[in-house]
């Protein structure tokens, strides 16, 4: 389980770091090249681009938000995020509680800016 603490002391990580990110962008932007460039944004240009973000995974129960560090090769899954019980269930609550994988509310990345102190 990774703190906010954890994350922040590791550079790699908060260098990679989009909070804008989500699933569904990565995809479209790491691994169907050219998908974004038809219209004008940005993707993947190289294989040393890469988004390290995070999810609501929610297809096993306790749901849990996960850190993903996403690139054109592969993409790896840097550990589980410890955030306040309440917040994780907003998060559950936000997207309807129903399975999948989905990007996180403004809620979570305002939490996450202040944990990080990347206001």
């Amino acid at each position: 389980m990774l703190s906010m603490e954890d994350i922040r002391e590791k550079a790699e990580i908060i260098e990679c770091l989009n909070l804008d990110m989500t699933p569904e962008k990565a995809v479209a932007i790491y691994l169907e090249w050219g998908a974004f460039w038809a219209h004008g944004r940005g993707f993947a240009r190289s294989v040393s681009d890469v988004s390290c973000f995070f999810t609501l995974d929610t297809w096993k129960t306790p749901a849990k938000i996960v850190l993903v560090r996403q690139g054109t090769a592969e993409d790896e899954t840097l550990g589980e995020v410890e955030v306040p019980p309440d917040l994780l269930a907003r998060e559950v609550a936000f997207w309807g509680g129903r399975k999948g994988t989905y990007g996180i509310s403004q809620e979570l990345k305002d939490w996450i800016r202040n944990k990080l102190d990347l206001n």
